[in-house]
């Protein structure tokens, strides 16, 4: 992308208007050669000195793209012409990257190209249902609100993955602390018992033995555990950047008991609110049906809505295609009817999402309570498994002794 200046205008129309704006270009002539073209006299030209954006660098965040998009999406709403709207927040003071995908954007709707050719060829990192919305918007001329349910939408995606990140940090925190207190015992405490090991080993508990030795043994070894400690980390990282690994892992964990229950729900809840979003912005159904279906992360249920699809499209009803691939529950089933009957099925669909949103963070509670305890006891019973060996290691020698 060639580096260009910006050029902020005061000029009048054709009408006798004045009109004020921004204008890309590399030089003022060819500012004005611009707005010449574009029917405007004139009477006033400076150039745009640049936004202060900080110090930051590299990829822009999931959410910073989320409040520029809400941005654009409010200037629309408000009446502001497209061209403007995308001048406007090609010059703010956002993320450089995102700065720089507003202005290629601006560039190719001058040119006559549509916003949705100039969306897909920014290679911004929206969901594929985002670009389908906005070709339908721009298809029934109802942009503004194509992309205001495409951002709600790709914020509710987002808020649905943090809360399930945020829900797991707190069990993975305690679990991770109590590792940590076992490796401390070992290596710091238990280590001063090895003399104990030394004189009286043999008439100790073998419990005692193993313990009292194992805490010896990575107490001399501490750079070399160390060391394994990173190798494993790196590893798991390493592993858990794999293509599909994270998914497949979702969906070994979708067959537990209460953990599964909840992953499925935020899953459908995610496709009722994707579906309701596309059916809302004038998505035809099958497009609508497949795109929802491929937003879902968990294979098997992505399976299953991909033949519902199949189902409707062979020509019958959504409700009916749900039912027989096992896709929903009871509850679910009969808010889709109820919306193809009545003919609101987006609200429906909204509100069935609503639904498994809140269900889900009721389970989501409930697996909380689960975890902490079952975390705390285990951890209990290792260490009390520790203190017990110490004490019959004392106790034995105690009884030499006597």
């Amino acid at each position: 992308m060639s580096e260009s200046a910006g050029f902020r205008y005061e000029a009048f129309d054709r009408a006798g208007k004045r009109a004020t704006g921004n204008v890309e270009a590399a030089t003022e002539a060819e500012a004005s050669r611009l707005l010449a073209a574009q029917g405007l006299t004139v009477s006033a030209l400076s150039p745009v000195r640049p936004a202060w954006r900080g110090f930051r660098r590299g990829k822009a965040s999931t959410r910073e793209l989320q409040l520029m998009l809400h941005e654009f999406t409010t200037l629309l709403e408000a009446g502001v012409r497209l061209v403007t709207a995308l001048s406007s927040l090609a010059h703010s003071s956002h993320h450089a990257a995102l700065v720089a995908a507003f202005a290629d954007m601006e560039r190719m709707v001058r040119r006559g190209e549509s916003f949705s050719t100039a969306l897909r060829a920014s290679v911004l990192p929206v969901p594929e249902y985002f670009h389908q919305l906005v070709q339908a918007g721009e298809a029934t001329g109802r942009l503004a609100e194509s992309l205001r349910s495409g951002v709600e939408q790709f914020e509710y995606d987002q808020r649905v993955r943090q809360e399930m990140a945020g829900a797991l940090i707190y069990p993975l925190v305690l679990v991770g602390s109590g590792i940590a207190a076992v490796g401390i015992i070992f290596m710091w405490v238990v280590p001063r018992f090895g003399g104990l090991l030394t004189q009286h080993g043999d008439s100790m508990p073998a419990l005692s033995r193993w313990v009292i030795s194992t805490g010896v043994w990575l107490s001399s070894h501490a750079w070399l555990v160390l060391a394994a400690v990173l190798a494993i980390a790196i590893a798991l990282r390493m592993v858990f950047k794999l293509p599909g690994f994270t998914a497949g892992l979702i969906e070994r964990a979708a067959r537990l008991p209460v953990l599964g229950e909840w992953l499925i729900e935020a899953e459908v809840g995610r496709w009722a609110s994707t579906l309701a979003a596309l059916l809302g912005g004038k998505v035809e159904l099958i497009r609508a049906l497949n795109l929802a279906a491929a937003s879902v992360k968990m294979g098997f249920l992505r399976d299953r809505l991909g033949a519902v699809a199949k189902s409707v499209k062979a020509g019958k009803s959504i409700a009916v295609s749900l039912r027989e691939h096992r896709a929903l529950n009871d509850t679910g089933y009969d808010l889709v009817a109820v919306g193809e009957a009545s003919g609101e099925l987006p609200k429906l669909l909204t509100a069935l999402g609503k639904l498994y949103e809140t269900i889900g963070r009721d389970r989501m509670k409930r697996t909380l309570q689960l975890v902490e305890p079952l975390a705390i006891i285990v951890i209990g019973i290792v260490v009390g498994t520790i203190m017990t060996a110490i004490i019959l290691a004392i106790t034995s020698v105690n009884d030499v002794r006597l």
